[in-house]
């Protein structure tokens, strides 16, 4: 009897790890901060569109997934002042609005860089979305960003769209970029 005693107290203790040691790393150091949420407190410009009617939260859903998104006019700028912990990355998934899929415009140039705070910018994303040329860009496209080389320092991560691709004018037709699901996620 002793020793089915000893055998129950050694049973419960492995389970009692077992549980601690999967509760630690589902929600340790992992987690994530969605920034929709935070868009009040961030800093917008646009033009010629006023930040208030340019940069708008919503849900939208593409080839049957709904993401919660930030819509942006392009030619718009949205600056977070955050402090990334180590083993941090920016997530979201980039695309444009469906409805102008199939409207005349030449896609938005979606940009997203990092200032560290000493007058040093350093653009991560660099990436041209046009649907309406490009059947392939009619999707969430998914971006992943490693913020770890700013851990633990204020920094302002800057979202941008430009109206057009560099040296071709400035078409704003049918500009409505997203940012879906933009979010730090630490502990990828």
């Amino acid at each position: 009897m002793f020793r089915n005693r000893w055998l129950i107290l050694i049973g419960v203790i492995v389970v009692l790890g077992l549980l601690v040691w999967g509760w630690r790393r589902n929600s340790g150091t992992a987690g994530s901060v969605d920034l929709v949420p935070l868009l009040p407190q961030a800093e917008k410009r646009s033009g010629p569109v006023p930040p208030d009617e340019a940069i708008k939260v919503m849900t939208v859903t593409i080839n049957g997934e709904a993401k919660a998104c930030i819509r942006e006019q392009a030619n718009g700028r949205i600056t977070f002042r955050l402090t990334p912990p180590p083993d941090s990355w920016f997530s979201a998934s980039i695309a444009l609005d469906p409805s102008v899929w199939d409207k005349e415009g030449d896609g938005v140039l979606f940009r997203l860089g990092v200032d560290d705070g000493k007058g040093v910018y350093e653009e991560l994303l660099n990436q041209h979305v046009n649907p309406a040329a490009n059947k392939s860009d009619q999707r969430w496209i998914p971006v992943a960003l490693d913020l770890s080389a700013y851990a633990g320092r204020e920094i302002k991560l800057i979202l941008s769209t430009n109206a057009s691709m560099p040296g071709k004018g400035n078409d704003l037709r049918n500009d409505l970029a997203l940012w879906g699901a933009p979010s730090l996620v630490v502990g990828r």
